[in-house]
C-alpha cells in the first residue's frame, strides 16, 4: 500500500534513483554528483510541500510498502503543468523487491485509482525497457518521443482515446493526488 514519505526515507529514496539513473532508468544527470544535493532537497520538497522545485509543480512521493510493512519502492505522482494532468514521474523498486511483482502493483494501484478519473501521462527513457513494456501492458499508448528518445506515453481516462490528438493539443484535467492506504 501507498504511504507519504517520511524524513527517513529520503536518503533511501535519494540512493535508489541515483543508482536507477547511473543504469539509464531515468535522466542520468541524476547520478552525477553534482546533482545529487539537488535531487535530495527536490525529494525533501516534495515530500513536505507537495510541490517539485525543478518545475514548480504539484507532486507526491510515496512510498510503497509490503503487506508486512517493508518499504518495497517507491513512487513520484507529479503534474505536468501548474494544477493540470497527472504523470506518473518516476516509479522505483528496491533491488531486494525487483522480480517479485512489486513494481507491478505500484502501478496497478496508482492506475486502479487515476485512469478512471484522468488521463495519466509517463515518459519513459529510452533504455527503460522494463517501465516501457509495463506500461504499454496497461493500456498505455505511444503518444511522442522527444529528440533525446524519451517515449511520452498516455493512458487515456475513462471513453476518451488518442484520436485527432497530438503531442501539442492534449486536453489536461486538474491534478489528482494518489490516496494513501
Amino acid at each position: 500500500m501507498f504511504r507519504q514519505a517520511t524524513s527517513q526515507d529520503i536518503e533511501v529514496i535519494h540512493s535508489l534513483i541515483v543508482s536507477e539513473a547511473a543504469q539509464g532508468r531515468f535522466d542520468p544527470r541524476l547520478a552525477e554528483e553534482v546533482n545529487q544535493a539537488a535531487l535530495r532537497k527536490n525529494l525533501n520538497t516534495i515530500r513536505k510541500r507537495g510541490r517539485r522545485l525543478d518545475e514548480d509543480l504539484e507532486a507526491q512521493l510515496l512510498v510503497w510498502e509490503t503487506d508486512e510493512g517493508e518499504m518495497a519502492g517507491c513512487l513520484i505522482n507529479s503534474a505536468i503543468m501548474p494544477g493540470l494532468g497527472n504523470e506518473i514521474w518516476m516509479v522505483a523498486v528496491l533491488p531486494a523487491f525487483r522480480g517479485k511483482g512489486e513494481g507491478s502493483h505500484i502501478l496497478d494501484k496508482a492506475l486502479a485509482f487515476l485512469h478512471p478519473r484522468v488521463d495519466v501521462f509517463s515518459r519513459c527513457a529510452a533504455e527503460a525497457q522494463v517501465l516501457y513494456q509495463m506500461n504499454l501492458r496497461r493500456g498505455f499508448l505511444p503518444l511522442d518521443v522527444t529528440e533525446k528518445g524519451v517515449r511520452v506515453m498516455k493512458f487515456p481516462r475513462m471513453g476518451s482515446s488518442l484520436a485527432g490528438q497530438d503531442a501539442v493539443q492534449q486536453a489536461l484535467g486538474p491534478f489528482v493526488e494518489i490516496p494513501q492506504g
